[in-house]
């Protein structure tokens, strides 16, 4: 993708205050940087993250989950509906904006323009933590987990859905948790409980996976449970139901040391899930009405 000096300045008052050698060196990074679908560089001292929607073509995998999308009959595995380049870029601004306003930190975008997206740097991100603490602090390392659990229960209580849900895509911050890299919207396609339930599911694979101790799958659900919406559940049933017949087969690949770590997740989320699901139903009396709007 070409861009000239003109369609840049277009756009320089979302930069927040860079200098013009700060202005200069992005201008090169950006034309120097067009396979790099993310990037970093230091600005004026301070590290920001650049973010090209351009920079790679959509997987065979997701190309065909798009045409196959209408068939499936269950809403929540349906694709989110196809996005320009430019419009990924207004959708991840714009949900960013909704979880800002419901009192979610995300990141500040430093500017724009077509298929970019630069943003400032979150210091913190979980998946960093939980790699950190994952030889040192067991007990840390899934509570920050369970933590993760609990404040995606929370978001999905005030009316919002992340669409793609993963400790990378969440950070501490001093004002409290927050999200980034909104490149899903499940909700546009599909009824938002549907959509939550999606995020549910997406998180456990990597909860499910992740944890160290045999109680913090149970804690981590009963964590979302006690922050999210009436009903939240309902729609992670229908994916589990579909899900359930392929646990033997992945359970038998498993045991000949074939199945690969996407497998892996998939194994271990779905079987906690339909087991913890089935024993305890999909509702909850501390699950709380969504907020409007």
């Amino acid at each position: 993708m070409k861009m000239n000096q003109g369609h840049f300045d277009e756009h320089t008052e979302n930069m927040s205050g860079l200098s013009p050698q700060a202005l200069e060196d992005l201008l090169r990074l950006l034309v120097l940087g067009q396979r790099q679908r993310v990037s970093s560089a230091d600005l004026d001292g301070r590290k920001v993250w650049i973010k090209r929607h351009d920079a790679e073509p959509t997987p065979l995998s997701g190309r065909l989950h798009a045409v196959l999308s209408p068939l499936i009959p269950v809403h929540a595995l349906r694709a989110s509906p196809k996005a320009s380049t430019a419009q990924m870029v207004e959708r991840e601004i714009r949900k960013m904006q909704a979880f800002r306003e419901a009192g979610f930190e995300t990141p500040q975008v430093l500017h724009s323009a077509a298929a970019i997206m630069v943003l400032s740097d979150q210091a913190r991100i979980v998946q960093q933590e939980l790699d950190r603490l994952r030889p040192v602090d067991a007990s840390r390392h899934d509570q920050l987990l369970i933590e993760a659990a609990a404040v995606l229960g929370r978001a999905h209580c005030r009316g919002l859905c992340h669409g793609r849900p993963h400790p990378r895509d969440m950070f501490i911050a001093e004002g409290g948790w927050g999200f980034v890299d909104f490149e899903e919207e499940p909700e546009a396609s599909m009824p938002l409980c549907a959509a939550q339930a999606r995020d549910v599911w997406l998180l456990f694979l990597q909860i499910s996976t992740q944890a160290l101790q045999p109680e913090t799958e149970d804690r981590a659900l009963a964590a979302y449970r006690a922050e999210a919406p009436s009903g939240s559940l309902i729609g992670l049933k229908s994916i589990i139901n579909v899900l359930s017949p392929l646990l033997p087969v992945l359970s038998l690949v498993e045991k000949v040391s074939l199945l690969g770590s996407d497998g892996r997740r998939l194994l271990s989320a779905t079987r906690f899930l339909k087991g913890t699901l089935a024993a305890t139903g999909a509702e909850t009396e501390t699950s709380k009405p969504v907020a409007a709007g």
